[in-house]
């Protein structure tokens, strides 16, 4: 098995049996401006320091590529309500300053089978960088 990189506990790998990986991973960051008004004169802007990072991306879990998908989409819910604070590793580099939380996750239960048994999901993650104080 080839370990792609991890979220904390959570595996992004690929083997001859299953595919669990990512894609389309969105790195947004930002910074805060005070805006002073001054009499007569053009407006100032501060600097105020950052915004925490935040990291967007899919996953698909497919029970065709050696997936249970209810038990992955369990995983991620399990540390979005428990505000897991988790490192994400992709190859052998941490990404961002801090760790990271998921603040968000949206589910497209996609295929059933016919006894309801979850095929193929994907999954929309948001994660919100946790600067430490």
């Amino acid at each position: 098995m080839a370990i792609i990189g991890t979220l904390g506990d959570i595996v992004f790998s690929v083997s001859k049996e299953t595919v669990k990986t990512f894609e389309g991973m969105k790195w947004d960051s930002s910074v805060k401006y005070a805006t002073h008004d001054r009499h007569l004169k053009d407006t100032l802007l501060e600097f105020t320091g950052r915004n925490a990072d935040s990291i967007s991306f899919k996953m698909n879990f497919s029970a065709f590529l050696g997936v249970n998908p209810i038990k992955e989409i369990n995983k991620l819910l399990d540390a979005e309500r428990k505000g897991k604070i988790m490192r994400l590793v992709i190859g052998n580099k941490a990404y961002g300053k801090y760790k990271w939380v998921i603040e968000k996750t949206s589910k497209d239960l996609e295929r059933f089978d016919n006894k309801g048994n979850l095929l193929i999901a994907k999954v929309s993650i948001s994660l919100k960088e946790y600067v430490r104080r």
